[in-house]
């Protein structure tokens, strides 16, 4: 195999010292004043761990079985914890054209992909509904360009204008790392410019079969109350417009699309009774929801409050299992299920939770809660800079030159569960409900052609006394034997792979079987560090196998050879996209009113947010064209892809 590599040429601007939340610059003509930049990933917000349960269990005993066990999910892929991308920030993440494509975007995935086998991504969301593909080009040369009205509030959705840079900068992507794409269709204004159906003819034609899908509305419940259409705006309504939009979109008999990506107002089961999935079978792959656990768009929640749902395993039952009935009724009737927008909680998550360790132990237990409950895909919501609950974000522009990425917590439970499903894409997923369904800790099994491969084990219990192993519980397992009936085949030996932090508050320093990230905006998309994969021995004499599942922390434990190889096994370093290759620093000169209150970015810059309460904006005007637009496009990692 021919190695791939990127190599990332940064222009630097001059910057002389930062902190968390200030950077100062200076030129090469004088000493500018400070420009202050604060946003959610240096947020340092520590919250007050629940307390440990009163009846805390350090034992719990699983039996499993050859050959499967009733109420298994059905096969499910690796790669079905992808992500969601804010359309408005897509190419800011990923890169502005095919040949400007970001390293360390490439990275992360290449981590996925090493474990799962492939990558799924949906690029949409609110930005999505007005959005215009200007196959021309966009007048300044971006790839993706903002307008708001003058009067427009912070936290208002804005226009989106994208080029076709973004869809072959996708398929480029693809041909690097194998990613599938869902990609979201303008509803608003139901194809009336003819917008609608350039951008499903070139989604199509240029993404061609790394399209998994066409997704046709965004939170239409939404379009009522948010007056994206009209007050009163139905369910009838919304029936009637897919309508024509299905007769009027060139989908070329292709059954592609996705819907009705309901979120909020109504139930997929009320989509459901109103004829959506018999009027639209020819035309569906897809039926999606989209749903967060919590709203934070007014900003007024009680964070500390709601910091034990966020260790529950209750809670994520409660969180999927009202789809279960949903995705059964679209599996029945041919189509698969899936979640195609969903996070920590809506507009931008919560400090404390959303980019804490929590999150990650939470995330994981939520994709394999997902998997047990037939959903295909799941996809984690990515917003601007300054949201919480970013599985990776870039450093804000005006610190590229000091700064690297941000590693969300979330993001290594995204590895886990690549590695648990692994790339067989049988992989059948049953939740345990280990220890009575204790609501601090759950377990999963999954079967691979009705052998037992794998068990995810997770332990949400953060001690009084940090570092203690007073809330350690160990797992004993068993395949078979005993008062089964049936002959034991436990194995002699398992390996683990343990997730650790050293506090469900932990906002880094979090490691993946000996592996991390690293610090705050220290990262490149890369692991790094020496590989821990635990051996345990298992007890031949009564066939069982201990694991020890400390607190706080996720088990990964391969029952079989096979299982670990199929899950990426030893890799310590896929293909991987060099960032560290440096030309020349370019000294860039500019009025010191302008970047004084730039704050590194501009009403132009590619990554504002589009979620309502979601982050800080640059002004409230159309278009800025000032030179900051123009930085953040050269400071972002310029690429040139080099085939070795």
């Amino acid at each position: 195999m021919i190695p791939r590599s990127l190599f990332g040429i940064p222009i630097l601007l001059a910057a002389s010292a930062v902190d968390a939340a200030v950077t100062v610059y200076t030129s090469a003509t004088g000493t500018a004043a400070m420009a202050q930049y604060t946003v959610a990933s240096t947020d340092q917000t520590f919250l007050n761990a629940p307390p440990p349960p009163a009846d805390f269990n350090p034992a719990t005993f699983i039996q499993l079985y050859e050959g499967g066990m009733d109420g298994m999910g059905q096969p499910t892929p690796g790669s079905l914890f992808g992500f969601s991308i804010e359309l408005s920030v897509a190419a800011m993440l990923m890169g502005e054209k095919a040949e400007l494509l970001r390293p360390e975007f490439l990275n992360y995935c290449a981590i996925l992909e090493a474990r799962a086998g492939g990558v799924t991504i949906r690029v949409g969301g609110n930005t999505q509904d007005r959005a215009t593909l200007n196959v021309n080009g966009n007048p300044n040369g971006h790839t993706i360009e903002k307008y708001k009205a003058i009067d427009a509030g912070p936290t208002a959705t804005p226009e989106v204008h994208f080029t076709l840079d973004l869809l072959t900068a996708m398929a480029e992507i693809s041909k690097l790392v194998n990613v599938k794409w869902f990609f979201g269709v303008p509803f608003l204004n139901v194809n009336a410019d003819g917008n609608a159906a350039v951008v499903v003819q070139n989604s199509m034609s240029i993404l061609g079969d790394n399209l998994l899908g066409l997704q046709l509305a965004n939170e239409p419940d939404l379009y009522g109350p948010h007056l994206k259409k009209y007050e009163g705006y139905s369910i009838p309504d919304f029936m009637n417009e897919t309508t024509y939009m299905l007769a009027n979109l060139p989908f070329q008999g292709s059954a592609n699309v996705v819907g009705p990506s309901v979120c909020c107002m109504w139930t997929i089961g009320q989509l459901f009774d109103a004829g959506y999935l018999n009027q639209f079978a020819p035309h569906l792959r897809y039926v999606d929801v989209m749903h967060y656990p919590h709203n934070n768009c007014q900003g007024d929640e009680n964070v500390q409050e709601l910091y034990a749902a966020y260790l529950s395993h209750t809670e994520v039952v409660n969180l999927v299992s009202p789809y279960f009935g949903a995705a059964n009724v679209a599996i029945a009737a041919g189509k698969q299920f899936m979640m195609m927008e969903t996070n920590t909680a809506s507009c931008g998550g919560f400090p404390g939770i959303s980019d804490s360790f929590a999150s990650a132990l939470w995330a994981t237990d939520y994709a394999m809660q997902m998997a047990y409950g037939n959903f295909t895909y799941g996809l984690l919501h990515f917003g601007g800079q300054n949201v919480y609950y970013n599985p990776f974000t870039p450093p804000p522009t005006n610190m590229t030159n000091i700064r690297k990425w941000n590693t969300g917590p979330i993001f290594y439970a995204q590895i886990v569960a690549a590695e648990a499903l692994g790339k067989s894409g049988n992989a059948r997923v049953i939740d345990l409900a280990i220890d009575g369904n204790s609501p601090n800790r759950a377990g999963y099994a999954i079967y691979e052609n009705g052998v037992p491969s794998r068990l995810v084990l997770v332990n949400y219990v953060q001690p009084a006394v940090a570092g203690s192993n007073a809330n350690d519980y160990v797992a004993t397992i068993a395949v078979g034997g005993a008062q089964t009936g049936l002959p034991s085949t436990t194995p002699l030996s398992v390996r683990v792979k343990y997730l650790r932090a050293a506090s469900v508050n932990s906002k880094d320093n979090i490691t993946w079987a000996g592996q991390t990230f690293g610090p705050q905006f220290m990262s490149d998309g890369r692991l790094y560090g020496d590989l821990d994969v635990q051996t345990i021995q298992c007890n031949a004499a009564d066939g069982t196998c201990n694991i020890p599942v400390p607190g706080p922390s996720v088990a990964l434990v391969f029952l079989n050879d096979n299982a670990y190889q199929n899950s990426g096994g030893d890799h310590q370093e896929p293909v991987t996209f060099a960032t560290s290759v440096t030309t020349q620093k370019i000294f860039l000169t500019m009025d010191q009113a302008q970047l004084n209150s730039s704050n590194g970015r501009s009403g132009s810059d590619p990554l504002g947010t589009t979620s309502e309460g979601g982050a800080q904006t640059s002004g409230a005007a159309a278009m800025v064209g000032s030179f900051v637009g123009i930085v953040s496009f050269l400071v972002g990692a310029v690429v040139a892809r080099v085939l070795l």
